[in-house]
């Protein structure tokens, strides 16, 4: 008995502070200042990598296949969950893209659309500049 004693006990509580530490790393805390936004767009960014993991991207077709995948899902996502693009991001946009595709020779869709992709992806705002995603109003008169 004193043998099961000495051993077992060490053991057991062994395997209790295990447990414990377990449990502490198991819950998430969320850094100081992560929003709302931040947290959603985190989430949706990860559905959009998973449903585009299974894509090949061996050829540029098929990178911007990928590419336009992702986009779509987080975008749809994001509506989803109640946040839109945000109308001053897109005025704020306009003059950069056409300076961007008069600089690179390409179209103003093509240069819009790659800045829409790349800032898609921005869930906190950047300093002198409109957010990408705002939070959609409810319509008027409607019940919550």
């Amino acid at each position: 008995m004193s043998k099961l004693m000495r051993v077992g006990v060490p053991v057991v509580m062994l395997v209790l502070v295990l447990a414990y530490v377990y449990q502490q790393q198991s819950e998430v805390e969320l850094p100081k200042g992560y929003t709302d936004l931040e947290r959603v767009g985190d989430e949706c960014d990860l559905i959009a990598s998973k449903a585009a993991m299974h894509l090949p991207e061996a050829l540029p077709f098929q990178k911007l296949e990928k590419a336009a995948r992702q986009s779509k899902v987080l975008q749809t996502c994001m509506n989803d969950r109640g946040y839109i693009e945000n109308p001053a991001w897109v005025k704020f946009a306009e003059p950069i893209t056409q300076q961007q595709a008069k600089d690179k020779k390409i179209s103003v869709n093509e240069a819009y659309e790659t800045l829409r992709r790349e800032k898609l992806k921005t869930f906190s705002t950047i300093k002198g500049e409109p957010a990408y995603w705002i939070l959609a109003q409810p319509a008027q008169g409607s019940t919550p």
